[in-house]
């Protein structure tokens, strides 16, 4: 079964149009969110495949409205909480409120 990341050959989505010399990062918060993404997977607590996954699990009316920064900082939530590095009532209150799991490195 496709998910919404296998779009090839998929039909009504039109042809991709590049921007022009467009930049690695459009706004400076996506910068942050590769660099807060690699630092965390850094941590040893999941692999790469874990991470694409956790990507490519995301609800497809969730993927499709996101960008590709917001993507990645989406799944990064699901593998900070599935591991135990931040809880739901942390990321709602915008700090550490819960003990968090100690990284491997």
């Amino acid at each position: 079964m496709n998910g919404p990341q296998d779009l090839g050959g998929q039909m009504g989505f039109g042809p991709v149009a590049p921007e022009k010399d467009e930049p690695y990062f459009h706004a400076a918060w996506e910068r942050r969110a590769l660099g807060v993404t690699l630092t965390a997977g850094a941590m040893g607590a999941w692999n790469i495949d874990e991470s694409r996954h956790a990507r490519e699990s995301l609800h497809p009316a969730v993927y499709y409205s996101s960008s590709y920064y917001e993507i990645w900082i989406k799944a990064l939530e699901v593998l900070l909480k599935r591991h135990g590095f931040v809880s739901q009532r942390d990321l709602e209150a915008g700090k550490a409120v819960d003990p968090a799991a100690t990284p491997k490195r």
